[in-house]
């Protein structure tokens, strides 16, 4: 063998190694390692729009600017820290072995949409690109864990979790429901049908008491409402559902700060609709009433709460509220039920 032969040989043969380190390497990187990341791939901030579906419940979100919302609630606002919640969680998902392929599996395993208690996710980058779909079957009987498996590109392998997935189903769970939170102390005067409760001394009290009568707990509910006020569930205002209520009880709250809010409740059946509003004193500014900075700064401020109540009456027009029966009895009290009999001694 001359030389040059020997050359080919040695450079044929180095070739033939390389092909086979190179396959060698890329079955080594799909082998499966227990505790490895279901989705170590997925890029978050790419997210856009995410599709959950779990038995009959389907919820849509949809990245608009900085804040997601429920396209499968006409558009409501979502709480971001509930869909953060949500990536990170999957994100989070890792896995303890592999179990297998096959339809058989994916049936005996409920990796299929079909049963209730299944879940499939789906999320889109802003092209309308699918980036993942995957479905959470069964859990591990008598142990810990969840089937899943990807249902994208061509690998359709069944895998056990590290842990049992739990992830948040249903719009409810996404929904940003409080409306407001205003403390107890912020506000100066509450006025009801027949009924005014204002603030006295640093103290809101029921005004115009008869002898012999003292407040009732109602009085006290009254007071906190505000604070942490949330709905159970949200209509547009021309929802048929709500469409043709009676929106005939009216409680206002005038606050400190000269912001005002009103609460109109209409009742259907058991259940309690509510409708809110917002107004602010000060309309204008006049510049040549300024003539410190402490009254430049308080004007500000007040101007600063002034837009946040409009924009509040802007967004809350368009919807109708449904509150739980706890919260929607604290606004519903009558005047007569404001106050209860002394205690004779």
């Amino acid at each position: 063998m001359n030389r040059n032969q020997k050359l080919g040989l040695a450079t044929v043969v180095a070739l033939i190694l390389s092909v086979l380190s190179f396959i060698s390497s890329q079955h080594r990187g799909e082998r499966f390692e227990r505790g490895q990341k279901f989705l170590p791939n997925l890029n978050p901030d790419e997210i856009v729009e995410a599709t959950i579906t779990k038995g009959d419940q389907v919820t849509q979100l949809k990245r608009v600017g900085d804040e997601f919302t429920l396209v499968s609630s006409n558009g409501y606002p979502a709480k971001n820290e509930a869909v953060n919640r949500f990536i990170r969680d999957v994100l989070g998902l890792s896995l303890e072995k592999q179990v297998g392929r096959g339809d058989d599996m994916d049936q005996e395993l409920q990796l299929t949409t079909e049963f209730d208690e299944s879940m499939r996710v789906q999320f889109k980058n802003a092209a309308g690109k699918q980036m993942v779909d995957f479905v959470i079957g069964k859990s591990l009987e008598g142990g810990n864990g969840s089937y899943i498996k990807r249902m994208d590109g061509d690998a359709r392998n069944v895998y056990l979790t590290s842990s049992r997935a739990y992830l948040t189903a249903g719009d409810d769970g996404f929904l940003r429901k409080e409306l407001l939170n205003v403390a107890q102390t912020e506000v100066q005067r509450i006025r009801g049908a027949g009924y005014t409760i204002e603030d006295q001394e640093g103290t809101l009290k029921l005004v115009g008491l008869p002898d012999g009568k003292k407040e009732s707990p109602a009085v006290g509910q009254l007071k906190t409402a505000l604070t942490n006020l949330s709905f159970d569930k949200v209509y547009l205002a021309d929802d048929a559902q709500v469409a043709n209520l009676s929106f005939t009880q009216r409680v206002t709250y005038d606050l400190k700060d000269q912001s005002h809010y009103t609460l109109e409740l209409a009742k259907s059946g058991d259940k309690t609709y509510l409708r809110i509003s917002g107004e602010h004193d000060l309309r204008s500014i006049n510049p040549s009433e300024l003539e410190t900075d402490e009254q430049v700064k308080e004007k500000s401020e007040q101007w600063e709460a002034a837009v946040k109540i409009q924009e509040f009456t802007a967004f809350h027009g368009s919807w109708v509220y449904e509150l739980s029966e706890y919260v929607g009895k604290k606004f519903l009290a009558t005047a007569a039920e404001l106050m209860e009999d002394e205690e004779k001694s």
